[in-house]
């Protein structure tokens, strides 16, 4: 009698632990869920009305970690995850722009060793870039397949909220710089190239016009990238129609897919007036609650601008010259931009 009230005693005291081990972790899962409600609904919104892009890439690059932590208490991060590894590469990859440029001026001036220490750093900024943009179209992918039970790539989910579908381009656009970076770091990741073709297919799944004409352009880069993507395509016109309707909603995201796409066919032409363009939109202002998107582009228009100076001249792009070249005659007059230089 004893021993079998002895072992109903423990069976119970055993099954009153687990009774409160999973309510502990039930509490802990709500908590981390109301929490991560408040990142992504709450703090994110102010976040993108912000212009100061340096500031927003460092604090999501000390940021990332500690939302990671929320897996520790059950909840489920990848979302705000996909977010903050998405904008952290914005400062690895200033880091890595530095190095190239730091690259292209030992070049110039004959000094090897220099170049190739440069050289070495880029790639290893490269490589941490790319982590962290693959890093971040995973968790997108991932747990926007798990929530609208879709496959990324082949179909397309019925978003409940703009922060997913936010989640989603940024996401996207991560894989297909991750791609990019990867093998400008000799594929150190070994990030998939399949990845491109699926994103393609993804922009189809938003609304072209509600995020400023990223998701054709997006599809535009895919389509020149590819080998025999092209044809039958109306690239230039997908990227001016993209551009345009970017220049309107405030957010100039198309133009640096239509620069670096340019950049890609060394067509240094095309470049230079997609720069210009961006730097000379008639009355532009930017979109009050995505502004720091509108800032990133910036930013990427810049460094493609700073290399192509740099190149040209031993020096990036002159103080507040973005949209002006080294050998653009100035209207009306006989004077070279070197006097930009000065």
């Amino acid at each position: 009698m004893i021993p079998r009230m002895t072992r109903l005693l423990t069976a119970t005291l055993m099954g009153v632990s687990a009774l409160s081990m999973s309510g502990c972790a039930l509490l802990q899962s709500g908590a981390s869920g109301v929490t991560l409600n408040i990142l992504e609904e709450g703090f994110t919104p102010p976040a993108l009305k912000l212009s100061d892009a340096d500031m927003v890439c460092n604090f999501a690059t000390v940021n990332a970690p500690l939302v990671g932590a929320a897996r520790a208490f059950h909840g489920d991060p990848s979302l705000m995850e996909a977010t903050l590894y998405t904008t952290a590469s914005f400062c690895s990859d200033a880091r890595a722009v530095e190095e190239e440029l730091r690259y292209m001026r030992a070049v110039r001036e004959k000094r090897p060793d220099e170049a190739q220490d440069a050289r070495v750093a880029q790639k290893r900024m490269l490589a941490t870039s790319t982590e962290r943009q693959y890093t971040a179209f995973k968790r997108m992918r991932d747990k926007l397949e798990q929530k609208y039970f879709f496959q990324y790539g082949k179909t397309c989910p019925k978003f409940k909220r703009d922060f997913d579908e936010l989640t989603y381009l940024a996401g996207s656009l991560s894989g297909l710089l991750a791609i990019t970076n990867d093998f400008g770091s000799q594929q150190s990741v070994g990030v998939p190239t399949d990845i491109a073709p699926l994103a393609e297919f993804a922009m189809t799944c938003l609304n072209n016009e509600k995020w400023w004409g990223t998701p054709q352009a997006v599809r535009a880069a895919v389509w020149s990238l590819i080998p025999g993507g092209a044809e039958g395509k109306d690239v230039k016109g997908t990227f001016d129609a993209s551009m345009t309707l970017g220049e309107s909603k405030g957010v100039r995201l198309p133009h640096v897919l239509a620069a670096v796409t340019a950049t890609s066919a060394d067509d240094a032409a095309t470049v230079r007036s997609v720069i210009k363009r961006f730097a000379n939109v008639p009355n532009f202002k930017p979109n009050a609650d995505y502004r720091i998107f509108d800032a990133m582009a910036k930013v990427q228009i810049q460094v493609i601008s700073d290399r192509m100076w740099t190149q040209a001249t031993g020096s990036r792009t002159p103080f507040n010259s973005l949209g002006k070249f080294w050998d653009d005659k100035a209207p009306g007059s006989d004077l070279n931009t070197d006097d930009f230089l000065k």
